[in-house]
């Protein structure tokens, strides 16, 4: 691996396409190939039991044509007689027009009483003999003794019942299996394919093939058993996709074997293509890789030479070249800027060590100020950079919102839900305006304020996180009078309020819990408390709440200032600050203000 990476780019980009390359290709052509074949032989499975099917269902109907064929004779009375003079009558009637019938013969106690033959059949010496509780004998014959040669045809025997019941013969009907071959050679299977019928003792009744030869042996192997395995050895030794089904009716065994090596020969021709595609593409890679790296190899050569150059203390600029990608040219403007930054740095940094000694003493005195206000200035700018970049698509969706509700084809319930979205647009903008509004720095004189727009906004920015909380946020706003005040400022106190109340729920467990925000008039002063339902305020750290750095909250939780700068903010407004126990167990914290004449109601909703 060490000797690769040491390689030149160019190197390292042609053994890289021929390693990465090479091998998914031939993995690609292995997966395609096996998928291939796997297909047709899937495909021909399915042939195979296709052909099985339609055979067993074909003589299915012809055995349940010639079983009603028969139901008709064993029903005449003239049959159940046994009437030798017009028992002959009604098989030639019954003859007539059925082909497939080869002849016909009814028989009692071992004699033939009528019989018809076609095509110069000639009936066996003995009749077929049925028991009394059987319905029908299939008993496949031969014309000749060669046991080797496929059955020329099949008796089937019915027993012929009197009206009592009694079996007094036998009717028989033999079947011709040359129509069985014929439909078998008309089959439509690729070369190799073999099909064969046979009886429940194995014998042949039809095959697709000349009867000179043993079709069953040939598919199925040198002994001949049945066999349901999925692909078989035949005695010519070619491989055959094997399919076995029986006719229902007979029931006689169905086997079709198509040649699975056609599966292989069909797959012969995508493989060659799907190979060639592929490395036609490898080449195309290797071309293309030897092409781009001597491309960037020139690059590189320049942007070392470059490195080279500042590593052995030569600071003067880069002299800029064409680049052959975006990379390298953005990488020969990295170097120019480099420079260039360097040597700004190197001509100014006297400058700045003695300017850094200076403010060193400067930022000393000034720590404990940074400390107290670097988390809130920090604060301040993320809050109203979120809240600049979300207002804006609020208000989108405000708009499109009223917009789609002026439609006259918007059906109500859409609109219903258009006027939720409204409702809830408009108050997320209401939240992000009180956010945007407490971020914002306030300095100058002091105005009316009216403690409802202070108690307002805090509840916007708090409501939902308490809801989370299982805090019920409870309010009773009876202030009617302003006061002077920076409403930002109010803001910032009201909202330590709450975070210090939510928190001491929390922490204690006390849940669900409440806070109480509560604003009153009383004789020339307005007066807002906070009341919590949680543990109180310990009787040891009463004395320290509004000193700076005093926390009671844990490590990386509280900066012990959120008290104090309230303190500092109702004392410079000329009012008090403070605290008590409240009637159910929690703390009330409050602050009340000197109240200034009435402004008009725009003045008091910034």
């Amino acid at each position: 691996m060490r000797t690769f990476w040491s390689q030149p780019l160019r190197r390292q980009l042609i053994l890289a396409n021929l390693v990465l390359g090479l091998g998914p290709v031939l993995g690609l052509a292995i997966w395609s190939s096996i998928g291939t074949v796997g297909e047709h032989r899937a495909d021909l499975q399915n042939q195979a039991q296709s052909v099985a099917t339609n055979i067993a269902e074909g003589l299915s109907r012809d055995l349940e044509y010639i079983d009603s064929v028969a139901q008709t004779l064993l029903d005449d009375p003239i049959v159940q007689a046994l009437d030798p003079v017009q028992l002959r009558a009604r098989l030639d009637q019954a003859q007539v027009g059925r082909p497939v019938f080869l002849g016909m013969a009814v028989a009692a106690q071992g004699t033939v009483l009528a019989a018809i033959t076609s095509n110069n059949f000639k009936l066996p010496l003995t009749p077929v003999e049925v028991s009394p509780g059987a319905k029908r004998v299939r008993q496949p014959e031969r014309a000749t003794g060669d046991q080797e040669r496929p059955a020329e045809y099949v008796a089937m025997a019915y027993p012929i019942k009197g009206a009592d019941g009694v079996v007094r013969g036998s009717l028989t009907i033999f079947m011709a299996n040359k129509r069985l071959n014929d439909a078998l050679l008309s089959l439509t299977l690729p070369p190799g394919s073999i099909a064969v019928i046979t009886d429940p003792g194995g014998r042949v009744l039809a095959q697709n093939v000349d009867i000179q030869r043993d079709a069953k042996r040939t598919l199925l192997g040198p002994n001949g058993s049945d066999t349901d395995a999925a692909e078989v050895a035949g005695s010519d030794g070619l491989e055959r996709l094997h399919v076995r089904t029986m006719a229902q009716a007979g029931p006689w065994p169905i086997h079709v074997g198509i040649p699975s090596d056609i599966a292989f020969a069909r797959a012969t021709g995508g493989l060659q293509r799907t190979s060639a595609v592929l490395v036609i593409s490898l080449a195309a890679c290797l071309v293309g890789a030897w092409f781009l790296s001597g491309r960037l190899s020139g690059s590189l050569r320049h942007l070392n030479a470059a490195a080279q150059r500042i590593a052995a203390g030569d600071f003067s600029p880069i002299a800029e070249r064409p680049m052959r990608s975006a990379e390298f040219a953005d990488l020969q403007s990295a170097f120019g800027r480099m420079l260039q930054q360097f040597n700004a740095s190197r001509a100014a940094l006297d400058a700045q060590m003695g300017e850094e000694r200076r403010v060193r003493k400067e930022l000393e005195s000034l720590q404990g100020q940074v400390i107290q206000q670097e988390r809130l200035a920090a604060v301040g700018q993320l809050v109203s950079g979120v809240a600049h970049e979300i207002n804006n698509p609020l208000q989108a969706i405000l708009g499109f919102a009223e917009l789609l509700q002026l439609q006259r084809d918007v059906p109500e319930s859409v609109k219903a839900d258009l006027q939720l979205i409204q409702k809830e647009s408009a108050r997320a903008c209401a939240i992000i305006r009180n956010l945007a509004l407490f971020a914002r720095q306030q300095p100058g004189e002091a105005g009316p304020v009216m403690m409802t727009d202070v108690i307002r906004s805090v509840a916007e920015l708090r409501q939902r996180r308490l809801e989370s909380e299982d805090i019920e946020l409870k309010i009773e706003d009876g202030a009617v009078r302003p006061v002077k005040a920076i409403l930002t400022e109010l803001q910032q106190v009201v909202l330590n309020f709450v975070v210090n109340a939510e928190q001491a729920i929390i922490g204690s467990g006390r849940l669900p819990g409440r806070i109480t925000i509560r604003a009153y008039d009383r004789g020339g002063r307005v007066v807002l408390e906070v009341e919590d339902t949680g543990p109180g305020i310990a009787d040891q750290n009463e004395a320290k709440l509004f000193q700076p750095f005093f926390t009671t909250k844990p490590v990386g939780q509280g900066t012990g200032l959120g008290l104090s700068i309230s303190y500092g903010i109702i004392d410079s407004l000329g009012g008090s600050i403070g605290h008590r126990r409240a009637p159910a167990g929690g703390a009330i914290f409050y602050f009340d203000l000197p109240m200034t004449s009435p402004v008009p109601e725009h003045a008091a909703h910034p």
